[in-house]
C-alpha cells in the first residue's frame, strides 16, 4: 500500500465564516428549543444550601478543580456521583447542574488558552458543530433516567475511566481505505513553538457527534474523552489538543445548559457554588501538576473513581 504525502496548510489560511455561520445556526435551533421548553417547572427535591452547606459546596468545586485539571479533564464525571451520593440530587438535576458548572469551567480555560494561542479553531468550530447535535438529543434522553438506572450505568462509566486511568493505555483509530491522506497543519504559539499535525477530520467528526451525545446524556461535559481521543487517535499534539477541546467544551457545554435551563433542571446556587470553586482550584491544580508525578496522580484518581462507583452501587442495590 503507497503513502500518501501529506497535503499541506497553515491554520490561518482558510477562513472560518462558513464554520461560524453554522455554529450560530445551531446556538439559534437550541435557544430555540430551550425557551420553549422552559415552560416546563421541575420542583428540585435535594438538599437546600444554607451558609454552612454553600461554603462546603464551594470548597467541594475546588478540589473537583484540582483533580480535574491533574488529569486534563473538566471534572463534570466527579460532579454528578457527587451531587446525587452527597447532596439528594436526582439524576436529571445532577445532570443538567454538572452541564453548567462544567460550561463555566470550560470558557474560564478557553481564555487561558487563547492567550497562549495553542486552539486551532476551524477544529474546534467543525467538532463543537458535530458534537451539537449530540448535545442535543443526550440531554432529551437523559430524562428518561431512573435513580436505579443512571446509578448502575454512571458507575459502570466511572469504573471503565478507573481502569483507562490506572492502566495508562492509549489507542488509536486509523483509516485504511482513505481516498487522501489527512492535510498537514501547523500551529505557532504565543512562545513561537510550531506544532504539525495531520488529523483525519472525518474520524474527528463522527466521534465529536458520539461524544456529544455522551456528554449531554451524562453531564459529563466530554473533555475526559474528547481530550484521550484528540492526541491518541487523531496525532493532535496533547498541548493543542488540551485548548482546543476547552474550546469545543465551552461551545457545547452552553449549549447543553441552554436546554438543561429550558428543561428545569439547572440549580442556580450549586453551578454558581461549584462553577467558581471549580475555576478557583483548576488554577491550583495547573501548578500541583508542575510539581508532582502525574502517574501516581492518575493511579490514585482512579481508585477514589472506583470507589465513587462501589458507592453509587451501594444506594440503588
Amino acid at each position: 500500500m503507497s503513502n500518501l504525502p501529506h497535503r499541506e496548510r497553515t491554520i490561518k489560511d482558510k477562513p472560518v465564516k462558513k464554520n461560524i455561520l453554522s455554529a450560530l445556526f445551531v446556538l439559534m435551533m437550541l435557544l430555540v428549543a430551550g425557551s420553549a421548553m422552559g415552560q416546563q417547572s421541575v420542583m428540585p427535591s435535594h438538599v437546600t444550601l444554607g451558609l454552612l452547606g454553600a461554603i462546603i459546596v464551594f470548597h467541594t468545586g475546588v478540589l473537583i478543580g484540582v483533580i480535574g485539571t491533574l488529569i486534563g479533564a473538566g471534572g463534570g464525571f466527579i460532579h454528578v456521583p457527587v451531587l446525587i451520593i452527597f447532596y439528594g440530587f436526582s439524576p436529571q438535576h445532577a445532570i443538567g447542574t454538572s452541564m453548567a458548572v462544567v460550561m463555566m469551567n470550560a470558557i474560564s480555560g478557553t481564555f487561558s488558552y487563547l492567550a497562549q494561542k495553542r486552539i486551532d479553531y476551524e477544529i474546534a468550530i467543525k467538532f463543537a458543530v458535530a458534537a451539537s447535535p449530540g448535545v442535543f438529543i443526550g440531554a432529551l434522553l437523559s430524562q428518561l433516567f431512573s435513580v436505579t438506572t443512571f446509578s448502575l450505568i454512571f458507575s459502570a462509566i466511572l469504573a471503565i475511566l478507573s481502569y483507562y486511568l490506572f492502566s495508562g493505555k492509549e489507542f488509536s483509530v486509523v483509516r485504511t481505505k482513505a481516498s487522501q491522506a489527512p492535510q498537514m497543519r501547523y500551529l505557532k504559539d504565543a512562545t513561537g513553538e510550531v506544532f504539525s499535525y495531520a488529523p483525519d477530520m472525518s474520524v474527528g467528526f463522527s466521534a465529536s457527534t458520539l461524544i456529544g451525545l455522551f456528554s449531554g446524556l451524562f453531564g459529563i461535559g466530554g473533555g475526559i474523552i474528547h481530550v484521550p481521543f484528540m492526541y491518541s487517535a487523531l496525532g493532535i499534539p496533547v498541548h493543542i489538543a488540551t485548548a482546543t477541546s476547552h474550546c469545543i467544551l465551552a461551545i457545547t457545554s452552553f449549549l447543553g445548559s441552554i436546554v438543561f435551563v429550558g428543561l428545569g433542571y439547572v440549580d442556580l446556587d450549586y453551578s454558581v457554588l461549584l462553577g467558581i470553586g471549580t475555576i478557583i482550584g483548576a488554577s491550583f491544580g495547573a501548578r500541583l501538576s508542575l510539581k508532582t508525578q502525574p502517574y501516581i496522580i492518575k493511579k490514585v484518581i482512579a481508585v477514589c473513581l472506583l470507589l465513587l462507583a462501589l458507592r453509587l452501587l451501594m444506594d440503588v442495590l
